[in-house]
């Protein structure tokens, strides 16, 4: 196994597994989950002007700064397994949650999200296939990333918002999200299944037709996500 060792950080990647596309559904006893669907974007100096001053020709017609937060990540997967399926098992300042990825690659997504240990525990266990006991999470996976990041939030048009994520290894990344919350009995009716599916797709629709409503700020390039900016500098340094 290689070890990476990045100023205190020690990642052990396994790089190879973590661009499989393969997106997975996901069930479990969970009642209430969120469901986030988000579009990443190319950030530009124009971008950051536009979002900050909200002037110029592509003035929004709501605009709310939610101000700066720094946040550590580490991720966390077992021999790339877990990213395989499009599941993401994130500590964020020391608390844990996961996002299961239902649909789309990483430039287009849609993500059902628990938090807390025990719900992230039940993503382990039916995604491995293992009792997780009385383990800890750290005990069954191992991390495979670690950064920080300073993101600036908006809320646009009083429903979109807009960040923009500045890592410490030095990718600037955007991205606009809607997110909803759902009551869920175990994921496994087909009504259920079919409602949120309907909610996705217009949720992402209304992304769509907000980013080309301001194509000043949202340039149709394409973007580099964070996790695979951050391991593409991983490789770079070995």
């Amino acid at each position: 196994m290689l070890n990476v060792s990045t100023g205190g950080r020690h990642i052990s990647p396994r790089i190879s597994c973590y661009f499989c596309k393969i997106a997975s559904t996901y069930s479990c006893r969970v009642q209430i989950r969120r469901l986030e669907v988000e579009r990443k974007f190319l950030v530009t100096p124009i971008t950051v002007s536009y979002l900050r001053s909200n002037s110029g020709d592509s003035r929004f017609k709501k605009h709310e700064s939610l101000g700066k937060q720094t946040t550590q990540d580490t991720y966390y997967d077992r021999n790339g397994l877990l990213f395989s399926k499009g599941v993401y098992i994130c500590r964020r300042n020391g608390h844990w949650e996961a996002k299961i990825r239902t649909d789309g690659n990483f430039i287009n997504s849609a993500f059902t999200e628990v938090d807390g240990n025990n719900a992230v525990k039940e993503v382990i266990e039916q995604n491995l296939t293992i009792s997780t006991g009385g383990l800890s999470i750290e005990e069954m996976l191992e991390p495979c990333a670690d950064f920080l990041t300073e993101r600036e939030s908006w809320i646009m048009d009083g429903r979109f918002k807009v960040d923009v994520d500045t890592t410490d290894f030095g990718h600037i990344v955007g991205e606009v999200e809607l997110t909803r919350t759902f009551r869920s009995t175990n994921g496994e009716h087909g009504g259920e299944e079919e409602e949120r599916e309907k909610l996705k797709q217009e949720m992402d629709q209304d992304i769509k037709a907000f980013m080309q409503s301001y194509p000043q700020v949202f340039p149709a390039r394409r973007p580099l996500g964070k996790l695979s900016a951050y391991f593409r500098w991983i490789k770079g340094r070995i």
